[in-house]
């Protein structure tokens, strides 16, 4: 069948406006980490207009992914996420340009990488090593850009929330990066503000038995779908309406 985009979208441009539908179908978005949160703000990016993708993640799928990543199905397994990810957009809309990168973004490529793909940025990778360098780095090149606190081991997402690093409370992940901003980029102390966007959660997490985490049965702890999809539409939210409200 022959796609329409207006027809397709004809519910973002009652939302947004014919001017805001054109600002998303103009706009590059890039999403570093396409899994359990990152899939889902993707494809949201997707549904909403967002002309212009570039995924940015080396993994490949597995079976025990099935419980929270929008790519996961008994089909997929064993192929790279987002490869498998971009083929499905391609059904959602045909005319949508995906680059695909199957790489992990390292401080000697990130300059290479992002080069042109800095402006909006959406990270959503719990390497807490590489999100601190990522971070930085879009920070210091004056990027639109939100990343992604923990998901895992939550049931409730209604205690996710959006706001600075610097002041996000009860999530684990971005306490670690907020301490190591602090340390090895020299981001400020006593509350101030980063200037750096993200989702977190203070729900306490939910760890699984310490005998099946040693005996190897079970992960520290699960994620559920509920939460980890709605930390990627809030991130998806953010992007979207930065976009649209952007001169």
């Amino acid at each position: 069948m022959d796609f329409d985009k207006n027809s397709a979208f004809r519910g973002i441009r009652a939302l947004y406006g014919n001017d805001g539908f054109e600002k998303l179908q103009n706009s590059h978005v890039t999403v570093i980490g396409v899994g359990g949160i990152g899939s889902w703000a993707t494809e949201a990016l997707c549904r909403t207009g967002i002309g212009h993708l570039t995924l940015i993640d080396n993994d490949i799928i597995e079976i025990t992914n099935s419980n929270r990543q929008l790519h996961t199905t008994t089909q997929t397994v064993g192929e790279l996420k987002a490869g498998v990810l971009a083929k499905r957009l391609l059904t959602i809309n045909p005319l949508i340009d995906i680059k695909v990168l199957n790489t992990k973004l390292t401080t000697e490529n990130i300059d290479e990488i992002l080069k042109d793909r800095d402006k909006n940025v959406c990270e959503c990778i719990d390497d807490i090593d590489a999100k601190t360098y990522i971070a930085n780095y879009l920070s210091q090149h004056n990027s639109n850009f939100i990343v992604a606190g923990g998901a895992g081991g939550r049931i409730d997402p209604t205690c996710l929330y959006v706001g600075d690093v610097a002041t996000a409370t009860g999530d684990a992940l971005i306490s670690k990066l907020r301490n190591k901003l602090r340390k090895e980029y020299g981001f400020p102390k006593n509350g101030q503000k980063f200037k750096i966007t993200c989702t977190f959660s203070t729900e306490k997490p939910i760890y699984s038995s310490k005998e099946d985490y040693i005996s190897g049965d079970l992960p520290a702890f699960g994620a559920s779908m509920s939460v980890t999809a709605s930390a990627g539409l809030l991130i998806s939210s953010w992007m979207i309406n930065k976009i649209v409200k952007s001169n």
